[in-house]
Parts: C-alpha cells; structure tokens; sequence
C-alpha cells in the first residue's frame, strides 16, 4: 500500500466578479411574443393600407406578394378586429418595427415581377 495520496493545485484568491444575472428563459420566451405581436400588429396596419389603397387587390395577393399562406395573412389582418386598448397594450409591451417584413415583401414582389 502508498503512504497516502498527495493532491496540488492553485487556487486564486481575491476579488471576483459576479456574473452578471440574464433573464431567465420564461422572461425572454415573454418578451419574444410580446415582440412577435406588435410585429404583427403593425404588419396588419400595413397591410390593411396596401388593401383600402388599391395598390393591391385582396388578401390573396398580398399572401403571394409576401410568399405566405392566404391562410396566414386572414389572421395577421385580423388582429385589426382587437378593440384598441388591446392593440395598445400589445404596443406598450413590445414597440418593434415592421421594416424587415415590408422588404421581405417588396423583395418577394419585385422577383414576382420578372
């Protein structure tokens, strides 16, 4: 048998930073839907625009034009029918902007188009 069993190591000493705390994953999953919604909102607002101003004729085609299912738009352009104190809280959660979707679709048209 060994007369024992001998263990080194280095162990630093002094001051330490705490790790900064993260939002645990319920609180971003939260803030990820509250985000999607004020982005779908505002996509519903410019969808209805494109709508009552002729520029497109229907629904239909706003879903060709985005590449999305007919489907997918209807529920988009229905969040309009949530009484506004509703619309505002969705907003006041989460203001994001719709910029990335309106040139995903003005891309999707213009290759429409060729």
């Amino acid at each position: 048998m060994s007369d024992g069993l001998r263990v080194e190591f280095k162990v630093a000493v002094g001051k330490r930073r705490a790790k900064p705390k993260s939002p645990d994953r319920a609180e971003l999953q939260r803030q990820d839907r509250a985000a999607r919604r004020a982005r779908n909102l505002a996509l519903a607002y410019w969808i209805d625009r494109l709508v009552r101003s002729g520029e497109v004729p229907d629904l239909a085609a706003v879903a060709r034009m985005c590449g999305v299912s007919r489907a997918r738009v209807t529920t988009i352009a229905a969040m309009l029918g949530i009484n506004m104190a509703e619309q505002h809280t969705i907003l006041r959660h989460r203001v994001a902007s719709s910029n990335s979707m309106r040139e995903e679709c003005r891309v999707a048209d213009l290759e429409g188009n060729r």
